[in-house]
């Protein structure tokens, strides 16, 4: 029997299990997004064991640093590889660039995204 491959469908519902069990074990010590942030900082290290994600700006949820015009479109790419395909994929295509503040930035908008797919999910409750 072939195993179908992993799509982003998949790899939300996952990140929603992930989310719900960090959140029971945190017990509201992190906010829903930070934790998405170290769930997918998680994803990352598996395919680029090297990276240690910084922590958002707790104003802003953002890197402290701006992200130039060449790292979005990189990012963007990525990103739509995720949506395409997966988030191993997307990952994997970022990881093999080996540039570290591309990775940084495209963790952030990762987890912007997924925060929003989630909440459009009715799975977490905006937070202002």
């Amino acid at each position: 029997m072939v195993e179908n491959p992993s799509t982003i469908e998949h790899d939300i519902a996952e990140l929603e299990q992930l989310l719900e069990s960090k959140k029971a074990t945190l017990e509201h010590e992190k906010s829903e997004k930070d934790i998405l942030h170290g769930i997918v900082g998680e994803k990352i290290q598996q395919q680029a064991p090297q990276y240690v994600p910084l922590p958002p700006n707790p104003k802003t949820g953002q890197p402290s640093e701006e992200i130039s015009p060449d790292l979005k479109a990189r990012v963007k790419a990525a990103i739509d590889t995720i949506w395409i395909k997966n988030l191993d994929e997307g990952i994997k295509e970022v990881v093999k660039l080996g540039n570290a503040a591309l990775i940084e930035a495209f963790h952030s908008v990762l987890v912007d995204e997924l925060y929003d797919q989630l909440i459009q999910r009715k799975k977490l409750d905006k937070v202002e």
